[in-house]
């Protein structure tokens, strides 16, 4: 018996040390951007970050009840694509089953892997800290609650400056979310690039914490990384356009499309967006018919372009397409950007049976919303209110 036990020694530790050589070869995958949380709804949310390797990624979370992250074995989310882990430097997990307005804690992992060969070969797991900091902390929707707050910037460029201006005081003032009502880039050329332009400067300042809503302007349309948009901002439709709840307030976020016919000559032929919002508005036609947005008190709209009879062909597209969908679903309010400068749309001026709030490109909107009234105000990047607003809700 000892002698077949030598043998068998001898015949495995040459594949222990191959194995262990390998796994020494992986490239070790650390952070490079993120992460930052999207499609949060009242059971779930997603968490996105990018590698600087190819790597597997997971999420690990805990409640948010004082006991160590190591207290316990915590579950684990994968992001999974037909049977096996996805392999990537862009993860987004999926994180599922939770409780309504419950506070959890999280933490991202990454391992990588070479995977070139019939056998994938593991390196070395790296993860976010929990030692030397506090675990990340969200918090789920909840439909039930009285009320709900949020944040609103738009039309950012990239310009960081205006960006930390507006947003650096959104995880003190305990917003619920913030929204990214579109152009927060002049176009998606790169994913490096909008790590550069604000998604680096976003996971510094909140959206670890703080969800994050991604509505798409025209200018998200443009790019080679423009096909990276529902990776880099997954949500729950796994479309542009969904609907959410939170609190009192059931929210359309809408996809605008571009802003000029496909034919024109700056999209190269690339464009097809007439079909695109024709699809889009037979969604908007089911999903206001559906309890759950029916069952709201208050209903808000995210349109990056504001839709106008007499304006541009997207802006006359959305408001032939949506408006009149809009209209007979009864909604409360609409926020816009796009134009660069502050408007106030008031109901029935242009065939609109709502108001449409268009935010400038150095302001914010910051709003609460109870059952009975939406309050917005419009703030600049000094702190000061420049514009205030309140929309009385009467439910018909």
């Amino acid at each position: 018996m000892k002698r077949y036990m030598k043998r068998l020694f001898a015949l495995l530790l040459p594949m222990v040390f191959a194995a262990a050589t390998a796994a020494a070869q992986v490239p070790v995958a650390s952070t490079a951007c993120g992460p930052w949380v999207v499609g949060m709804t009242d059971d779930a949310f997603t968490v996105v970050w990018i590698s600087t390797e190819r790597s597997i990624g997971w999420v690990e979370t805990a409640p948010d009840d004082g006991t160590s992250f190591y207290s316990e074995e915590r579950p684990r989310y994968y992001e999974d694509l037909l049977g096996r882990h996805v392999v990537s430097r862009l993860h987004r997990v999926r994180v599922e089953g939770l409780k309504p307005g419950t506070a959890y804690r999280y933490r991202i992992y990454q391992q990588g892997v070479d995977d070139i060969g019939a056998i994938p070969v593991l390196g070395r797991t790296t993860a976010s800290n929990v030692y030397s900091r506090e675990p990340y902390r969200v918090r789920t929707f909840d439909a039930a609650a009285e009320k709900c707050r949020f944040t609103v910037v738009n039309d950012i460029h990239g310009r960081d400056s205006i960006f930390r201006a507006l947003t650096g005081d959104a995880t003190r003032r305990g917003v619920d979310f913030v929204a990214f009502n579109g152009d927060m880039s002049n176009l998606m050329g790169s994913v490096e690039q909008l790590q550069e332009d604000y998604l680096t400067r976003a996971v510094e300042l909140f959206a670890t914490d703080t969800p994050v809503v991604v509505v798409r302007g025209n200018h998200e349309t443009r790019g080679a990384a423009s096909v990276e948009f529902m990776n880099l901002f997954p949500t729950p439709s796994g479309k542009p356009y969904y609907m959410f709840r939170n609190g009192p307030a059931a929210f359309l976020v809408l996809d605008c499309g571009e802003d000029k016919p496909d034919s024109d000559l700056e999209y190269g032929g690339l464009a097809a967006y007439d079909a695109h919002r024709e699809r889009e508005a037979e969604w908007l036609r089911q999903v206001v018919q559906s309890d759950e947005f029916r069952s709201a008190a208050v209903r808000i709209v995210f349109l990056h372009v504001p839709p106008e009879q007499k304006g541009w062909h997207g802006s006359r597209e959305l408001m032939r397409l949506f408006v009149p969908l809009l209209n007979e679903a009864g909604v409360d309010l609409m926020l816009s950007a796009h134009l660069h400068r502050y408007g106030f749309v008031g109901a029935g001026e242009r065939g609109n049976n709502f108001p449409i709030l268009v935010n400038s490109n150095n302001e914010r909107l910051d709003v609460e919303v109870t059952p009975s009234r939406i309050a917005v105000d419009v703030v600049d990047a000094a702190g000061k209110v420049t514009h205030r607003h309140e929309v009385e809700v009467k439910r018909r």
